[in-house]
């Protein structure tokens, strides 16, 4: 069955029979099948059409696949063979889609949703489109990964100071061992599969995509460019601006693509395509916030004992993002956070405990010691707050079972 509001969707409605064999006894309304972009949009409605809200009783199908019937189907009507019981308990049904049990009725569906009147606007041939959003996010990336890799890690191959030169030359006390850097390479695939993913037919125009990442990819993008230009000159000021923006700007599409999801469920497929890179990218956002805080008081010559308060700030900083992401209500808890939080506290413990004789010249050993291990502290509590919130929510989620009381 489909019922079209005009110029907008088609709706389908399946038709299922009694015998569970597969036979042809009399054939039943299941549930509406409507097109994932007008569900998202709460489109459901229409001319004689319930607008369904949960979308558990939703059944989506992907056009490819579905068919409502066959152009030589020669099953015959059933409609006289149906009881008055039968009739009674599917009137509702019968006065809002009439005659759908009729053959000639579905035969003409049939051609209706495989040929799609050859109209241009049609679900079909929006759904293979290619946005200007979609392109956006590809370049973004390729843009992305030039100025990250080219800029910040070759230093425009030996043109710029790299990023690393630059930690070293004004090293703090929150400033993790090289090994926490590496941290970069997963991001950036990550963010190259989601750059792949959302230009494929089947997730291009997800809510998730369009409505949920938007612009923001190429606003943090733009950002974090000024962001390594400025700390390649040392303009450490703008730098530490800079960054703070890029970590509002990723917070801002994690909260876009909550409100996309409009309270779903959603997948882990896409939950680890379009979603985990950017939480992942936000974490590690988070400590070159504190580490570029840091930074800054000591590159402005601040005094021994403005920079120590400054670096402890900055460990404090840390550990109540990863208490809060921890702590917050289930629509907003997240573990991918945390988990580069205490990452990046095990990396500043473990340079730490090999401190450089500069370090120790300007902050002296018993500071140094007194940081590392507040650092350790910090590191112990993030683990106590990730973990036993990992494993309930595991539990949850794996461990589980809907139980169904049936009456009678």
């Amino acid at each position: 069955m489909t019922a079209e509001s005009p110029g907008t969707f088609r709706t389908a409605y399946l038709l299922a029979t009694d015998d569970p064999e597969g036979g042809t006894s009399t054939p039943h309304l299941l549930s509406p099948v409507v097109p994932r972009h007008a569900a998202a949009r709460g489109l459901t409605g229409g001319q004689g059409v319930p607008n369904q809200q949960d979308d558990s009783e939703r059944i989506f199908f992907d056009e490819d696949t579905f068919t409502a019937g066959d152009d030589n189907d020669q099953d015959q009507d059933h409609s006289h063979n149906r009881s008055h019981q039968d009739q009674d308990d599917d009137g509702a049904t019968a006065a809002l889609l009439p005659h759908y049990h009729s053959s000639s009725y579905r035969r003409s569906i049939s051609n209706n949703i495989s040929n799609s009147n050859n109209n241009s606007h049609s679900y079909r041939y929006r759904r293979q489109q290619l946005s200007g959003l979609n392109y956006l996010n590809a370049v973004t990336y390729v843009g992305h990964l030039f100025v990250s890799w080219g800029i910040g890690i070759t230093g425009l191959f030996g043109l710029l100071d790299t990023r690393w030169h630059l930690q070293q030359q004004y090293l703090t006390l929150v400033t993790p061992a090289k090994w926490a850097y590496y941290l970069w390479a997963p991001i950036l695939a990550l963010e190259g599969i989601f750059a792949l993913a959302q230009l494929t037919r089947y997730y291009r125009a997800r809510p998730v995509v369009q409505a949920g990442t938007g612009f923001y990819f190429f606003y943090t993008f733009l950002i974090q460019t000024v962001w390594t230009v400025t700390f390649s000159f040392q303009c450490f000021v703008a730098s530490f601006v800079a960054v703070l923006a890029a970590l509002l700007s990723l917070l801002s599409l994690l909260a876009s693509q909550k409100r996309a999801l409009q309270g779903n469920r959603q997948g882990l497929v896409e939950y680890c395509l379009f979603c985990f890179p950017f939480y992942l990218h936000t974490g590690w956002m988070v400590l070159m916030t504190a580490d570029q805080l840091s930074l800054l008081a000591r590159a402005e010559g601040g005094s021994v004992a403005l920079q120590l308060a400054t670096d402890i700030v900055a460990l404090g900083l840390l550990l109540a993002v990863a208490a809060v992401c921890c702590l917050a209500g289930p629509a907003w808890r997240d573990f991918v956070i945390p988990t580069v939080i205490l990452w990046s506290l095990a990396g500043i413990a473990g340079r730490l405990h090999h401190p450089s004789a500069d370090m120790v010249d300007l902050y002296g050993r018993v500071a140094v010691d007194a940081i590392r291990c507040a650092t350790s502290f910090f590191a112990g509590a993030v683990g106590c707050l990730l973990v036993p919130n990992i494993v309930v929510w595991a539990c949850r989620e794996f461990c589980t079972i809907d139980v169904v009381e049936l009456d009678g």
